[in-house]
């Protein structure tokens, strides 16, 4: 890996990364296009939905541990 790479490192750093990346991305298509909130939360519905039909989930917490 390279040594002088800065990014996030950790699933909490990476998480945000991504929430902060998608807050950007959502906020300028509503400034720079014709769309409204409607439509995208409908694409963003699709998307969850190829992603559950993907169906690779992993989580790190144990449930069976929680009984």
């Amino acid at each position: 890996m390279d040594e002088d790479y800065t990014g996030p490192k950790d699933f909490d750093e990476q998480t945000d990364a991504f929430r902060f990346d998608l807050d950007d991305l959502v906020y300028r298509y509503i400034e720079e296009f014709d769309i409204n909130a409607i439509t995208i939360i409908g694409a963003l519905q699709e998307k969850i939905q190829e992603l559950v039909d993907m169906g690779s989930f992993e989580s790190e917490i144990d449930f069976e541990d929680e009984e």
